[in-house]
């Protein structure tokens, strides 16, 4: 049997494989509550709940531990006492750029996109089936997932600029 490579989608290559196991299964988590739920009668302000507690964990789980662990970024925001001006502040390990491990880039990044496209996904087909209830979860679920996505994306693209400019 052939030894997994470096870069591959295997997580016994993740530098941090609890993190990234806990990291997806938080991604996975609302969604199977959200498909699921109705197979294990869950009311629909249960699975709602359920749905939202899910992906506030995932998005405190994202910008807190995952992506700082996984791919060496953080992100937040700060607030001018004085002007009541917000500023976000991106930040990323020095040297992480190539020398981070890819295993664990490549599922955060996977993980960070397919999440928002399966939601997508499952709004086509609720809108589809005339289900606006459960149109509604997702439209809430859509505050998490794309905060976390355009702040690690936002990083990930100030940070491609900086290398630019040191490039010059």
């Amino acid at each position: 049997m052939e030894q997994p490579r470096q870069g591959e989608l295997s997580w016994r290559l993740s530098s941090h494989p609890v993190t990234l196991l806990t990291f997806i299964s938080f991604r996975i988590s609302s969604l199977l509550i959200y498909l699921f739920g109705g197979l294990f009668r869950l009311n629909f302000v249960l699975i709602f709940i359920l749905t939202i507690i899910l992906l506030a964990m995932d998005f405190y789980y994202l910008k807190n531990i995952a992506g700082r662990r996984l791919v060496g970024l953080r992100w937040w925001n700060e607030v001018d006492t004085s002007s009541g001006d917000s500023t976000w502040v991106f930040e990323s390990a020095e040297g992480r750029g190539d020398s981070g491990n890819k295993t664990d880039s490549r599922f955060f990044w996977l993980a960070l996109y397919v999440q928002p496209a399966l939601w997508v996904g499952l709004a086509f087909l609720a809108v589809v089936k005339l289900n606006w209830e459960w149109l509604s979860i997702i439209g809430e679920s859509r505050t998490p997932t794309r905060g976390g996505k355009e702040g690690e994306g936002r990083e990930e693209e100030e940070e491609e600029e900086e290398e630019e400019e040191e490039d010059v």
